[in-house]
């Protein structure tokens, strides 16, 4: 990149159009040229000529180059802006955002005349995936097979289709997703599809705020979903299932408006929502599964219906939004933290988001307050990069018509801790260790966790050890090995520890899992080389007394699922929660 760039810059510095006007306007310059070099996947000129060539040439001859237009409307100027460094650096911030855009470098060339040449160099991702993640326990177990295209027509379209057969929640549909609106800088998603109960759909446009100088933000969505709720209700050795069939409606409109400078803004906003949830079939709709065999679920006995039946206080109400957000939130980059090569944009420093609901007064609905509080904190002192996150929400009843509850109730918490370590003496390990912990009080909502899986102990199932709060530590030394083909791939391999534990808390079939560990190792493949995505093929045995209760489980995936490139949301938490609504999702991408 450092030679194109080079290449570029003279280019650029020679003979293309200037001509400044105004320029007392602009103290520093102004923008008199925007050059958008978008380059394919490979380079092959720049490679040496060897027998593999034709494997370089044939992933470009197959890859649809993201278009120039696409990538000027993602810009944060245009030509006759005042040239401002720090809108130079945001757009590049943005593009490295786009999962098709492997990198961008975006930077100023001065001319003699005062003006300013931008060179914006982007570099594709390789956008066509199809992905099937596999467990490997007593046979093998397919959990999802997709086909997504990420950059359709170099226009920016994600078009997917997606087959998941994660034990009860069987959903076979698709998905649309455009970040330019009618070429402007909306988002356009919608996507549909059938599950085992029903159906689910989902539209929403949402404008979300640019960079770190967008001033407004927004969302309309609407969505549908009819599936099963599944409560883990056996052991590893004895697996069995209780599927509760629930049907939730969501609709939001919120408005939000931004002030202050980048590193100390301040946000505000005002929403609309309504949220109904309900599982009108109960107790006869419960459905009871031994042996993992969900193709012949059987009636729910009357000890599952008891457990069950102190999370069915289903409801429906709309609620007021109010909602509040700081962000001291400054940049620093890194390289190979959860990608092998490829470098991120971390945000340092930190970001406080508070969302307050009422209900309004309608026939049946309780009348009640709810809120969600969420603090985010980073630092990077090389060569450590520590991030923390924070958070808990809940709603206080004041009066139920329907029933006698008050008080708080459906508590949810989560905490994150997530250090990275990058010694100079060991310059091809990235040492790992995440410490997150989770937990429910009180919940009339369907609400359970489980310790074992891909975001927790990797040697058991994913519905291993039920509980109402966990804690999980995880450990990994990610190894980069430069071999055997680094300028087509990234190539490393793994090894990592897991300890967990999960508390019985009030949730239906919990119980106290005692101090529960796994080990294991694997793959890790970036393609292309410098890419910021990760394929992983790994490899876990249970520890100690839990062997023979589980594992050892191998795992096929498309992502690397622990760390900052898949966020700090835990899924578990996600399809629990009655607030979804907040400044944090508006803001950028990690």
């Amino acid at each position: 990149m450092h030679i194109s760039r080079l290449i570029i810059a003279v280019a650029v510095a020679l003979g293309l159009p200037s001509g400044l006007q105004g320029q007392s306007a602009c103290p520093a310059g102004e923008i008199s040229y925007v050059f958008v070099d978008n380059h394919s996947i490979f380079d092959v000129d720049d490679l040496p000529v060897n027998r593999f060539r034709w494997a370089f040439e044939l992933a470009n001859a197959l890859h649809i180059r993201t278009r120039p237009s696409f990538i000027r409307r993602e810009l944060q100027f245009r030509v006759g802006d005042c040239y401002e460094p720090f809108l130079i650096a945001d757009s590049e911030r943005i593009l490295r955002r786009l999962p098709f855009i492997s990198n961008a470098e975006v930077f100023g060339i001065r001319q003699d005349d005062g003006s300013w040449h931008v060179v914006v160099d982007t570099r594709d991702e390789w956008s066509t995936q199809f992905g099937v993640t596999m467990e490997f326990e007593n046979g093998a177990d397919l959990r999802s097979v997709s086909l997504t295209e990420q950059n359709f027509l170099g226009r920016g379209f994600q078009v997917s289709a997606f087959l998941i057969q994660d034990d009860a929640n069987e959903r076979l549909g698709g998905r649309f997703f455009t970040p330019q609106l009618f070429g402007t800088q909306a988002n356009f998603q919608i996507a549909g599809g059938n599950t085992q109960v029903g159906d689910f759909w989902s539209i929403g446009v949402t404008q979300p705020f640019i960079g770190e100088t967008g001033r407004w933000a927004g969302t309309f969505s609407a969505s549908l979903n009819e599936d099963y709720f599944d409560y883990s209700a056996g052991t590893p050795s004895a697996p069995a299932n209780v599927l509760l069939p629930e049907e939730q409606r969501r609709f939001e409109l919120t408005g939000m408006v931004r002030f202050g400078e980048p590193g100390n803004l301040t946000s505000v906003g005002l929403g609309l929502a309504r949220a109904e949830s309900d599982a009108s079939g109960f107790p006869e709709s419960l459905r009871f599964v031994e042996n993992r065999d969900f193709a012949n679920p059987q009636p729910a006995p009357q000890e599952a219906v008891d457990e069950v039946s102190r999370q069915t206080f289903f409801s429906s109400g709309t609620r007021i939004n109010l909602l509040f957000g700081q962000r001291n939130i400054r940049f620093v980059q890194r390289t190979g933290l959860d990608a092998l090569q490829g470098v991120s944009d971390l945000q340092v420093g930190s970001d406080v988001a508070v969302t307050l609901g009422r209900t309004v007064a309608t026939g049946g609905a309780p009348d009640d307050f709810n809120t969600r509080v969420r603090l985010y904190a980073a630092a990077a002192p090389s060569p450590f990069t520590i991030v923390s996150q924070f958070a808990v929400e809940g709603r206080q009843i004041f009066f139920d018509p329907s029933t006698e509850r008050r008080g708080w109730r459906d508590v949810i918490g989560e905490f994150d801790l997530l250090v990275y370590w990058q010694p100079d003496r060991l310059d091809r390990h990235t040492f790992f260790a995440r410490v997150a912990g989770a937990g429910g009080w009180t919940m009339d909502r369907p609400f359970q966790l489980t310790l074992g899986g891909r975001r927790g102990l990797r040697g058991f199932n994913e519905e291993a050890f039920p509980g109402a709060r966990r804690i999980v530590m995880n450990l990994e030394d990610r190894i980069y090995l430069g071999w055997p083909a680094p300028t087509f791939a990234d190539f490393g391999i793994t090894l990592f520890a897991d300890v967990g534990r999960t508390f019985p808390g009030d949730v239906p079939f919990g119980f106290d899992s005692g101090w529960k560990g796994s080990i294991g190792g694997g793959l890790r493949i970036g393609f292309p080389a410098g890419s910021r995505g990760v394929a992983r093929i790994d490899l876990a045995w249970p520890l100690g007394a839990s062997r023979g209760t589980g594992g050892p489980v191998l795992r096929i995936s498309l992502a690397d699922l622990l760390g900052l490139r898949q966020g700090l949301a835990d899924p578990q938490l996600t399809r629990s929660r009655l607030l979804r609504i907040g400044p944090d999702r508006f803001n950028p991408r990690r």
